[in-house]
């Protein structure tokens, strides 16, 4: 049998760990090991997971981002298969079972993730806000589009991991460090997508990319990504066939997009104007008006 282990990066998140760790034991298909790693948190985290004593395995280290918290807690780690966790969110009990056996039935995957229910909670009662994960094309080449994978879905055969090596854990990248580490997953690994979702997405304050509010902080955080990726492998537009000009010009045109949708009609015309100054191709100009006229466009 395949043994799993769960990675989660905890920081100051006393008030919903011990929910998390819950939703890891429930599993129809336990896993091998359960390791959180405490990120510097400066609340009652770490108690918290110590109550799980015997079950949970503590790692604690000072405050250095996700990716060094995720990096030491995979390198602790002894499962054939890697599952990422993160310290507020929840999975659905069979998220486990379903994920190996789709895995044991495919072996050219390296990594798998699914969709997931976006919500709040009030009151004790899981308010839903939206799905998210698009499983229709997990390439490379989609993935330059946008990030859609939701984090706390993916399961990772380690195999992947050690061909791919560890998370970046540049501070710059901290709040996209995942998506920059898909897109080199993708250039290395077959991606796959359950269309189905198995687990919760926690909205709260102190999300690190939250509910996407943030439309300039979320667009400056996937360009620095890109970069990122564009810096090793420089070659990917050809290889990819994806026109760097363009993607630029419709990932400004999106997050306009968000801000007309809000009413804001300066910071929409502020970034159709940066989508201009870098393609005026037809389909930017056309893309602009589907933006522009249309209340869905992405």
């Amino acid at each position: 049998m395949a043994r799993v282990s769960v990675i989660i990066p905890c920081h100051n998140a006393c008030d919903y760990i011990g929910a998390t760790i819950n939703s890891v034991l429930a599993q129809t298909l336990p896993p091998a090991e359960i390791i959180v790693i405490d990120d510097g948190s400066t609340d009652d985290s770490r108690e918290v997971v110590r109550r799980f004593d015997g079950r949970v395995r503590l790692l604690t280290k000072a405050n250095g981002g996700p990716a060094s918290a995720r990096n030491l807690g995979i390198a602790s780690s002894t499962g054939d298969y890697i599952a990422f966790l993160d310290s507020d969110d929840l999975w659905m009990s069979d998220k486990l079972a379903r994920q190996v056996a789709f895995m044991a039935s495919h072996p050219e995957v390296g990594l798998l993730f699914s969709e997931a229910w976006m919500f709040r909670e009030t009151d004790g009662e899981k308010v839903i806000s939206r799905k998210i994960g698009f499983t229709g094309d997990p390439t490379f080449r989609q993935l330059l589009h946008g990030d859609f994978i939701p984090n706390s879905t993916v399961l990772l055969r380690r195999e992947c991991v050690e061909r791919v090596g560890p998370l970046s854990e540049k501070r710059s990248l901290i709040g996209v460090e995942d998506y920059e580490y898909w897109m080199r997953i993708a250039r290395e690994c077959t991606i796959a997508g359950i269309a189905e979702p198995l687990a919760w997405y926690r909205l709260r304050e102190g999300n690190l990319m939250g509910d996407g509010r943030d439309i300039d902080k979320g667009l400056d955080l996937a360009l620095k990504a890109l970069g990122e990726i564009e810096s090793r492998f420089p070659q990917m537009w050809e290889e990819s066939g994806v026109v760097r000009e363009r993607l630029l010009a419709r990932l400004h045109l999106r997050a306009g997009f968000a801000w007309k949708q809000r009413g804001d009609w300066r910071g929409c015309i502020r970034h159709y104007r940066q989508a201009l100054r870098w393609s005026r191709h037809p389909r930017v100009l056309r893309w602009m008006v589907a933006a522009t006229v249309r209340q869905r466009w992405s």
